[in-house]
């Protein structure tokens, strides 16, 4: 799958309103609010604060006709208008915000626009101000002091003030007078980087321009414990797709359907505000002999004569239970307090949901690594007649997410607390035409050797045998780990014909690799599945223990250093626990869709089977009633798989080393 390789945490964005400059005109000069007025929903690009207004009481402003939802902070619905009641306590918790597509037209889809996208996140503070007002911050931690008890902490707080976004009126104190109510109606409502996009590329990438106010409404407020969920309903312009140059043959934008479209288009927006932890996560530092994504901060603490960029692995929170705690510092394995759940999207066809699952659960030998058991796990989404307050749009619940869509792909993304690296969820997008792209590799890497293979239309079982594989690959991706293109390189090529080793050991340690299918194997080896289909491996049980494994002696990132390398160089003496990145493109052994220690032999024994498969691709693509569609895509793919083994052998010629002389 191709992935967005590098999720640095979250994102901190400008704002997407853009104010035009033109020449000036005579006649009096509008005023902010006259701006408000004129556009719908335009007052949420500074909450409701231009309004000249004392706090009423309470009982006025939240009267008997309030529908009220309690959670981590009250939601009050009085008529039209929206209101969030927040306690002090609520005030200056940092609160992460996530924002999705729910609904789309088609008009807007390309290679994004589905529901599950995700289209934004920060991460925001609510906080008192002066004149009985309540201002919205936004915090970026790119530049962080996370010890207040140092001298420089002052310092990083003082030259680092977080933005205001928004401000509101007081509209009520709460009766006990430790809370405030405020309406936030126009600002969810309106256009804006915290409750939208977060940009405006993510806006034009589906085609989306100018916000139309009067065509956008609050379809609903729900308040839990920990999160407040927000969905709106909001419409745009569209924007014209890109028509080719005169005489040119261009192809027209993916998702214009070869049209020219103008007018508008309306999207549903879920958006979640999950309360972070008030202690964040001991982190774990980035260790480059092991693949993880990170986010990070510039630290002004840690080096006393400069400054040093800090890296942080992001993953799940996973402790024992309090009465475990002990057994799991004896080596027993134990429960977590809070398992990984995966939920599988009800609008999957049912005879994948078995697959998809199985992909979810087989992590959890890798778990055991760590001294977890039962630490993720794949669920069936409750129905509504189960669970009526369960929304897949929920940031409180990962999901794979099924998308209509002829995207052949899938991705597993995940949203983290820029803190600590703490993973809060996940939404993998399953791209219903990911079956193709799975069909189409098996074929021509494996049918010399599965009679299975050789046909277009698959068995249910080893199409489900494939998506299985590929679930298990974007989940290891959500659990924080990278693509790791080095891990197929360790093994010897002729061990991948001997059915026995590879059976026994898989065709490369990491199924976190692009290594797809062991197309070394020749006919007569008579290798079955064990040998053929990549799965979970020795890379990727290291990988979650040492990701994983809590040090119980290490009060502190920093303490956990020195047991973490001791480890990690004890593991590296077997290279079948080495991590070759993706990013690295000077080094032979890292390349991705290749196999084996020695490329020019794996290529030799690639290409003898693309010549058997070459000879029978006519019958095989056949069907009836069918023209040579099939036949003419197949031998594109075969052809692709040619120039790729060419070019593994190539990466040999022209690799960078360094000379003796250093």
């Amino acid at each position: 799958m191709k992935k967005e390789l590098l999720l640095i945490g979250l994102f901190t964005t400008l704002s997407s309103l853009a104010y035009s400059q033109t020449s000036p005109t005579p006649g009096p000069i509008p005023t902010v609010a006259d701006s408000v007025k004129k556009v719908a929903g335009a007052a949420g690009l500074q909450g409701n604060a231009t309004k000249k207004s004392q706090p009423k009481p309470y009982k006025t402003v939240i009267t008997d006709k309030a529908i009220t939802k309690s959670g981590f902070f009250k939601v009050h619905k009085v008529d039209d208008k929206y209101f969030f009641e927040m306690a002090d306590s609520v005030m200056g918790r940092e609160i992460l915000v996530v924002n999705r597509i729910s609904k789309a037209g088609s008009e807007v889809r390309a290679a994004a626009g589905y529901a599950g996208d995700q289209i934004g996140s920060s991460v925001i503070q609510f906080v008192k101000g002066p004149n009985d007002r309540v201002f919205l911050r936004k915090i970026s931690f790119s530049t962080y002091s996370p010890d207040s008890t140092k001298a420089m902490y002052q310092a990083v707080q003082r030259s680092n003030i977080q933005a205001i976004v928004a401000a509101f009126n007081i509209a009520a104190y709460t009766p006990n007078k430790k809370g405030s109510v405020i309406d936030i109606t126009d600002y969810i409502n309106g256009e804006n980087e915290i409750f939208s996009f977060s940009s405006a590329a993510a806006k034009s990438r589906i085609r989306l321009g100018d916000f139309i106010g009067d065509r956008s409404y609050i379809e609903n407020v729900r308040s839990f414990p920990t999160n407040v969920e927000v969905t709106t309903v909001k419409t745009y312009a569209l924007t014209p797709a890109p028509t080719p140059a005169s005489g040119s043959p261009g192809t027209p934008a993916a998702g214009s359907g070869g049209k020219n479209l103008t007018g508008s288009s309306t999207i549903e927006v879920n958006t979640s505000l999950v309360v972070l932890p008030k202690k964040p996560m001991q982190p774990r530092y980035f260790d480059p002999r092991v693949g993880y994504f990170t986010v990070g901060y510039t630290d002004f603490d840690t080096n006393p004569q400069g400054v040093k960029e800090i890296q942080m692995v992001k993953r799940w929170r996973l402790e024992p239970k309090p009465q475990d705690v002990a057994r799991y510092n004896r080596g027993e394995l134990v429960e977590p307090r809070e398992p990984i759940v995966f939920y599988i999207d009800p609008a999957t066809p049912k005879k994948w949901v078995p697959y998809l699952i199985a992909g979810v659960n087989d992590w959890q030998k890798a778990f055991e690594k760590a001294g977890f058991k039962n630490a993720i796990i794949g669920k069936v989404a409750p129905t509504a007649k189960e669970d009526p307050n369960w929304s897949i749009d929920d940031a409180r619940h990962s999901a794979i997410v099924y998308k209509p869509s002829e995207i052949s792909n899938a991705s597993g993304p995940s949203i983290s607390d820029p803190r600590s690296g703490e993973i809060m969820e996940s939404h993998i997008n399953w791209y219903h035409n990911v079956m193709k792209l799975v069909h189409d590799w098996y074929m021509i890497q494996a049918s010399a050797v599965d009679p299975r293979a050789r046909k277009m239309e698959f068995s249910d079982e080893l199409m489900g045998d494939l998506i299985r594989f590929v679930s298990s690959h974007e989940v290891g991706h959500t659990i924080g780990l990278r693509h790791n293109y080095g891990s197929s390189s360790t093994v010897p090529v002729e061990k991948l014909r001997d059915k026995k080793w590879v059976e026994a050991n898989g065709h490369t340690p990491s199924i976190m690799d692009y290594a797809r299918f062991n197309y070394v194997a020749q006919p007569g080896d008579n290798i079955t599945t064990k040998g053929i289909y990549p799965r979970i491996g020795d890379y990727d049980l290291w990988a979650i223990e040492w990701g994983y494994k809590i040090l119980p002696n290490a009060k502190s990132a920093a303490d956990e250093v020195g047991t973490l390398n001791k480890l990690t160089v004890a593991k590296l003496k077997n290279r079948r626990h080495w991590f070759g990145t993706e990013t690295n493109p000077n080094d032979p052994h890292s390349q991705n869709e290749d196999l084996g220690d020695n490329a020019m032999k794996a290529s030799e024994y690639g290409i003898k089977n693309l010549q058997y498969i070459l000879n029978k691709l006519p019958d095989w693509t056949r069907e009836p009633n069918e023209d040579y569609q099939n036949l003419e895509t197949m031998y594109g793919q075969l052809t692709a798989q040619y120039n790729r083994y060419l070019g593994h052998v190539q990466k040999y010629w022209g690799h960078l080393r360094k000379s003796e002389n250093g």
